[in-house]
């Protein structure tokens, strides 16, 4: 009953939904917060669990392609000749309500006080892309414009686009990996439903996982487990890394 307790534990701990994340959380809040690339970036939770959720699970994903949405309104705006604030101002107010895209407000927020003290639009991004390498990247192209007077509608075109293309790849990264993880979590979580099988069969828990060459089988299944997942992830992890230009 103490096996089949656990394993529920466990299983209930790694399944469990967490909250969606809002754009400008800091890392001391009380949520997980996990961005589009899976990494973990708030406490609340112990590091191995956050990365295990961030890595295995993926739950609570932020939302993708809000950025370069935004990048394309801005571009939008800057054509029509708009200053680079009061463009990027109106990307937010077009882009969505608080209720549907709270990114678009948080940002819009952040964009009209920086408006109000007068800082670059690109140092404002960067400011408020903490976690985010999509809004980060924009926010160097922008930065650009600011320095160097690039132009900042084709810059912020060129941007969306290649956001969009790194979107798709990441998705067929991912799409590749399903299979592989999913085999991952098959084979862990079979030999976890033994007490399961033992209570459906009729036999008593305590008699079939009570004696020490059970125990010692149980032990000696976990660490063999652990060291197959170890070995999994690795060759997962080289085999989706991005291939080296010469």
């Amino acid at each position: 009953m103490t096996l089949l307790l656990v394993a529920l534990l466990v299983t209930a701990i790694v399944l469990w939904p967490l909250a969606r994340p809002v754009l400008g959380s800091r890392p001391s809040a009380t949520i997980v917060q996990l961005d589009a690339d899976g990494g973990a970036s708030s406490s609340g939770w112990p590091g191995w669990l956050q990365a295990l959720l961030a890595r295995e699970v993926r739950f609570g994903r932020r939302r993708r392609g809000w950025v370069a949405d935004f990048a394309e309104l801005s571009a939008v705006g800057l054509d029509a000749g708009l200053p680079a604030a009061e463009a990027a101002r109106l990307a937010c107010d077009v882009g969505g309500s608080a209720a549907t895209r709270p990114e678009f407000a948080v940002l819009g927020e952040q964009i009209t006080a920086a408006q109000g003290r007068g800082s670059p639009i690109g140092q404002c991004l960067l400011r408020v892309a903490e976690g985010d390498r999509d809004l980060a990247f924009l926010a160097a192209a922008w930065s650009l414009t600011d320095e160097f007077g690039v132009a900042a509608a084709p810059a912020a075109r060129a941007s969306a686009a290649v956001l969009r293309e790194r979107a798709e790849s990441d998705d067929r990264r991912m799409v590749l990996a399903a299979g592989p993880r999913a085999s991952m979590w098959l084979l862990t979580l079979l030999p976890l439903t033994g007490p399961l099988v033992a209570l459906v069969l009729g036999l008593p828990v305590g008699d079939v996982y009570g004696s020490t060459a059970s125990l010692v089988a149980a032990v000696v299944g976990l660490v063999l487990t652990g060291c197959g997942w170890l070995w999994s992830r690795t060759v997962l992890r080289r085999a989706l890394r991005p291939a080296e230009i010469p």
